[in-house]
Formats: structure tokens, C-alpha cells, sequence
């Protein structure tokens, strides 16, 4: 199908779970084209993306690298977000954060940042490790052979 694998990660430490995407293209890979690395990443994303919504799990991308990294956000519902000091923007969930009155940012500290992220806006460690398991399975059955 491609000529260019995509490769998948997330970001450790960082307290709202984030899928990371991006094209396998290095010099031991030749045959892998700028276009075809493009085409590999957007086919992995809509599979990606397509079963975050089949699953009803609201998320946010962050497009990087020219377009070659993508950054996908799984997170709560907007409306079942409560008590953060804080607006569940796609800016606060990369790390630009805006505070909904002055008193809570000056009563803010990374910590309570990270905890109200963690618990409140970032999908479940359960629940992410259930999608992950789920897109690879996806995955090795489409591709299985392949």
C-alpha cells in the first residue's frame, strides 16, 4: 500500500494523554517519498481519528513538523469538566494555559495544573490503554500479510 511505515508513540509525564504520529522516513528508507510519507500519515490519522469518534471520545490534533508529526488529544467532554481554574482550550491542552478569573492564576502552581489536568481533562489511564490496544488490533488486522 505505502512504501513508508507510521510510526506511533505518546508523551510520558505530560498529565493529559496524547497519541503522537509520524512518518518513518529516514535515509535507510529510500523508497519512502515525501508524498508517499504524507499519504501513509493522513491514512493512519483517519483510521485513527474515524475510531475516536466511532468510540465517542472528543479529542484535539495538534499538527507539527511541516505537517509530518501529529499530536492527538483524547480527553473528556467539555461538559463533564468541572472545577478547573482554568478554560480546556486546545492552547491549555499543550501546555498555553488561560485562567478563567485572575485569582486562580495567582493561586495556581504547576502541580495543581497538572493534577486538574490529569484527573479532570485527560481521558483515563484505563481508557487510553483500552483505545491504544484497540488501534493496534485494528491495525494488525487490516494489515495483517501486508
Amino acid at each position: 500500500m505505502y512504501n513508508c511505515a507510521v510510526r506511533f508513540g505518546e508523551i510520558p509525564n505530560w498529565p493529559v494523554k496524547t497519541l503522537i504520529l509520524s512518518p518513518d522516513i529516514d535515509e535507510s528508507n529510500a523508497e519512502a517519498s515525501l508524498e508517499d510519507a504524507q499519504e501513509a500519515l493522513a491514512h493512519t490519522a483517519g483510521i485513527v481519528l474515524n475510531h475516536l469518534i466511532d468510540l465517542n471520545i472528543p479529542h484535539n490534533i495538534l499538527i507539527a513538523d511541516e505537517g509530518m508529526t501529529l499530536y492527538i488529544i483524547p480527553r473528556k467532554f467539555d461538559l463533564l469538566i468541572e472545577n478547573v481554574s482554568f478554560f480546556t482550550s486546545f492552547e491549555t491542552l499543550c501546555g498555553f494555559f488561560k485562567f478563567k478569573t485572575e485569582a486562580a492564576y495567582t493561586a495556581c502552581t504547576i502541580d495543581s495544573i497538572t493534577e486538574q489536568l490529569g484527573s479532570s481533562v485527560s481521558v483515563g489511564e484505563a481508557d487510553f490503554e483500552r483505545m491504544k490496544t484497540e488501534l493496534i488490533d485494528k491495525f494488525m488486522k487490516e494489515y495483517e500479510g501486508a
